[in-house]
């Protein structure tokens, strides 16, 4: 311990203080509302190289992004592959709109693409030091020094006039986020918030009206701004045992609004997703994916890991990203009959 920088221990200290008794909560897997059936990717057809996010499009099929592979592919309910989308980019962030567009990020780039994936428009993510920002002024960066170089985008939110992006910078629980917005052409960059607090370069985000909502999963909350920037509301709070809390380290980490207005939260480390209505109120607990949910530090790194999740219209089915397996994993409503007697839905064959 002698030779380790000061900085370094103390980083090691507050890692195992924040994730060394983290609640796993498999006792309230019998109050969940749906069960996983069917997996997605294990199949020669449906494996992905890196799984990085997905999507539902207007037709209800699955958009998944590999970003090892450079494509999205087009999946249906059954999880058979319908198409697969070359792109000039590593797909990191990921939005289907009503109409059929479609918006996805990667490394230094965000592209508009139409509903069979062409390539419509592709720009440069701007220079987010240099950057002008909402009221005028220009940014230096995380923590103001120097200029935050181009990164992977973790989130994209569309309104009917704007397009929100996520990027990250830093690797730690210090990570630091800045929120962009374009016109629906991908013009006019504007920055609207900074020093956002998304673990490791995460932080998603999505989108009722016109309002934006943000996963600032370092500080266990959700937050609401309006489209300029402005903080309306805030909400959420770290608990490792009341499940209507965000437990783990960096929590939650990724939304999506259900037909019916409800936020889903999904929780990485956990493997959990709940309900709650736009104002934080808790509607219950959906289910748990299996992943490893660990009860000391040595499951950091599955702590910190993007969780995607997916809901069908109607809130029967939910697509949930399981990144340590590379796969997507399908909740389905339990039947009310199977509920009773304790039983389990029959489970589908993977793909």
């Amino acid at each position: 311990m002698d030779d380790l920088p000061k900085r370094t221990i103390l980083t090691i200290i507050a890692l195992w203080m924040l994730c060394g008794t983290a609640w796993a909560g498999d006792g309230d897997a019998e109050k969940a509302t749906h069960e996983e059936t069917m997996t997605i990717g294990r199949t020669a057809e449906t494996r992905f190289g890196k799984l990085a996010t997905f999507r539902l499009n207007a037709e209800g099929n699955l958009l998944a992004c590999d970003s090892a592979a450079k494509h999205i592919r087009v999946i249906s309910p059954a999880g058979k592959v319908l198409a697969t989308w070359k792109l000039p980019l590593a797909p990191a962030a990921l939005w289907c709109c009503d109409d059929g567009t479609i918006y996805v990020a990667g490394p230094g780039k965000i592209a508009q693409l139409d509903k069979t994936g062409k390539v419509v428009k592709m720009v440069d993510i701007p220079d987010l030091g240099s950057a002008p920002a909402a009221g005028g002024r220009r940014g230096r960066g995380a923590r103001g020094r120097g200029r935050l170089r181009p990164s992977t985008p973790s989130g994209i939110a569309v309104s009917k006039r704007d397009v929100f992006l996520a990027v990250g910078s830093g690797w730690s629980l210090r990570s630091l986020s800045t929120i962009v917005r374009f016109d629906r052409d991908l013009a006019k960059p504007k920055v609207i918030a900074r020093d956002l607090r998304g673990c490791c370069q995460r932080l998603d985000l999505t989108v009722k009206g016109e309002v934006l909502y943000v996963a600032e999963n370092a500080r266990h909350r959700v937050v609401r701004y309006d489209r300029d920037g402005k903080k309306l509301s805030q909400w959420g709070s770290r608990d490792r045992v009341n499940l209507a809390g965000f437990g783990s380290c960096c929590n939650p980490m990724n939304l999506y609004f259900g037909s019916d207005g409800v936020l889903y939260t999904a929780e990485s480390g956990l493997g959990r997703v709940k309900r709650y209505t736009p104002d934080g109120k808790f509607l219950g607990l959906v289910g748990y994916v299996g992943v490893a949910r660990f009860q000391n530090a040595g499951g950091l790194a599955a702590s910190c890991s993007n969780i995607a999740i997916a809901v069908v219209p109607g809130g029967d089915r939910v697509y949930v990203q399981d990144v340590k397996n590379n796969i997507v994993r399908v909740l389905d409503r339990k039947k009310p009959s199977r509920e009773s007697k304790g039983t389990q839905t029959k489970k589908e064959p993977s793909t």
